[in-house]
């Protein structure tokens, strides 16, 4: 029993859903990837939003734009470089490169914050999580309607790009200012139901628009996690982080079950080459961004944030998002699937020995500041 609990618990329902796909003890199916994008990552996003600390996240923002947003969209071109130079086809490696865009270390946090990180390692890796989670939606948004031929030239793609930010963050800036106020006036056990209402109008408000629904819920999600006291938010926290992880156990699931594992072997070639691919990528990023600064980011450190960038929940939604009609969907399903999976895995598992091995703990940050 002890065994089992080390083990990730995203990587088991991906390993049981596959082993029941694999031997056929469930029927075959496809989720559909409007409700998917819709019904499973409002709640994962907010999640992800609402628990970050307002205070932290203002010290070290400059570092979680850099890496969220500079580095996601610089790792995202340096992915899809190199896998239409391994002979990938265009849908393929333009899909890939923006779904895994998106780190997703939750199942290292713990560990993290158990080895007593360095405040700023850990808040840049969190806040680099979750910009780069509303990046990689817009990237996989305008990559597949590049694939699908409804943007081709340069001035359409950046039209685009515009227009799902800056809807996206508008409403969700607009409709979290509002439910600020709604809160203050409403009992207290109508505030929970209130903020799941709001998080998805605000999502559906936004495609509506043709905005990025997920980018507003992001935005709502950093607002209204500052309009709190700490008793009532710690109840509403509590609340998503449930939400969330159901949402976000049955993504592993319904992925796993949608892949067989001999489709994982039969591509695994390819996997290999995008496990290379990606893992590079985050290395020239990592070492780019924080190259000007090196007196605050040790190459210890450096190690650890290339090693902690994991993906996870978002992959494999976005995954499940791709529409049955873009050349390669399933390929691409089965090779986000592999990738997570030995990303859970080999990085998942050795991330907290790792760390220890490299010596970063807050002593190492107090030597270092001196």
């Amino acid at each position: 029993m002890t065994t089992v609990r080390r083990w990730p618990w995203p990587f088991l329902l991906l390993l049981a859903g596959a082993i029941l796909a694999t031997a056929r003890l469930v029927p075959a199916f496809r989720v559909d990837p409007a409700l998917v994008l819709a019904v499973f990552l409002p709640p994962l996003l907010f999640d992800a939003g609402f628990s970050m600390r307002a205070a932290a996240v203002r010290r070290e923002l400059p570092w979680i734009l850099l890496f969220g947003l500079a580095g996601a969209v610089l790792s995202a071109g340096v992915v899809l470089g190199l896998l239409l130079a391994a002979g990938f086809p265009f849908a393929a490696a333009i899909v890939l490169s923006a779904i895994l865009a998106a780190t997703d270390p939750v199942s290292v946090f713990a560990s993290l914050r158990r080895l007593h990180t360095p405040e700023r390692l850990r808040v840049a890796l969190e806040g680099e999580s979750l910009v780069n989670d509303g990046v990689a939606v817009v990237l996989f948004t305008v990559g597949l309607a590049m694939v699908e031929g409804r943007v081709l030239d340069a001035p359409g793609i950046a039209g685009l790009s515009v227009w799902l930010t800056v809807g996206g963050l508008g409403v969700g800036v607009g409709l979290g200012l509002l439910t600020q106020r709604l809160l203050v006036v409403v009992p207290r056990p109508a505030q929970i139901a209130i903020t799941v209402v709001t998080a998805y109008t605000g999502y559906l408000i936004s495609g509506w628009i043709g905005a990025s629904g997920l980018l507003a819920v992001i935005a709502l999600s950093l607002i209204l996690g500052t309009a709190y006291q700490p008793s009532t938010h710690h109840q509403v926290h509590r609340f998503w982080r449930r939400l969330g992880f159901l949402m976000s156990s049955a993504i592993f699931l319904l992925v796993g079950l949608q892949v067989r594992l001999d489709e994982v072997v039969r591509v695994g070639g390819h996997l290999l080459v995008l496990v290379a691919a990606v893992l590079l990528a985050r290395t020239l990023m990592v070492i780019m961004v924080t190259l000007p600064r090196g007196d605050l980011w040790p190459w210890k450190w450096r190690l650890g944030l290339v090693w902690a960038g994991l993906r996870g929940a978002l992959s494999l939604a976005l995954a499940l998002g791709v529409p049955a009609a873009v050349s390669g969907q399933g390929e691409i399903l089965t090779l986000v699937f592999g990738f997570v999976f030995l990303s859970l895995v080999v990085q998942g598992l050795s991330t907290g020995p790792v760390f220890q091995a490299l010596g970063i703990s807050r002593q190492t940050a107090v030597a270092t500041v001196r």
